[in-house]
């Protein structure tokens, strides 16, 4: 039976942490804010995103604005694919499966990247971060990609790597898979919500809907 498969992009498709970082820090330095000093690799991303808020850099602040025209303009040498994940990307076309993505990266961007590192993925629905509509943990986005491929929610799985990833899964009332290469950290893997943890691309193959 055909499934619907929607994917999360940072931390789960894409490794963008150590550029987007980067690009936030010259951000924040423009605006004379201190810099975010933990190191990508080991931090916890939902501090990281509060430190953000703190420091002003809210959605529809000016630092995000300046954050956006940094990251546009950065040639991002460390963003890339998780290795493993474009192939098992290929197999659940092979299979006929729907794929599908939602993320709260920028539009335009999300789009921009997809189309340089996927050019071989079929994505369906393609959701990224638009003024006016709700972000995730908000379902609607991810409630209007299920809507549209008119697939039963037994037959639907979010697959994410953090806190907010099992949040919109929850609101959507869909079956969630958690990963542990992203940008997670131990409470999100201790939370009651996800279907399965994974811990590499190839077990995405694996899981039973």
């Amino acid at each position: 039976m055909k499934k619907l498969y929607i994917f999360d992009y940072d931390g789960m498709l894409q490794d963008t942490i150590v550029d987007s970082i980067h690009c936030v820090n010259l951000a924040l330095k423009k605006h004379n804010k201190k810099p975010y000093t933990k190191n990508p690799k080991n931090m916890i991303y939902r501090e990281f995103r509060e430190y953000l808020y703190e420091n002003g850099g809210g959605k529809d602040s000016p630092l995000y604005n300046t954050y956006l025209q940094i990251y546009e303009k950065y040639e991002k040498p460390n963003t890339k694919p998780y290795p493993g994940i474009i192939k098992v990307l290929k197999k659940l076309q092979q299979q006929n499966h729907t794929l599908a993505i939602c993320s709260n990266k920028d539009q335009k961007e999300l789009e921009k990247s997809i189309k340089k590192h996927y050019p071989t993925i079929n994505f369906k629905h393609i959701s990224g971060h638009i003024k006016g509509i709700p972000d995730k943990p908000d379902p609607t986005r991810l409630n209007q990609i299920i809507q549209k491929t008119q697939t039963p929610r037994k037959n639907v799985v979010y697959l994410g790597d953090k806190d907010n990833d099992i949040k919109v899964a929850e609101n959507a009332e869909i079956k969630m898979i958690l990963n542990t290469w992203g940008e997670g950290n131990p409470e999100d893997y201790k939370h009651p919500y996800p279907t399965q943890i994974i811990n590499k691309p190839e077990e995405i193959l694996k899981i039973k809907i």
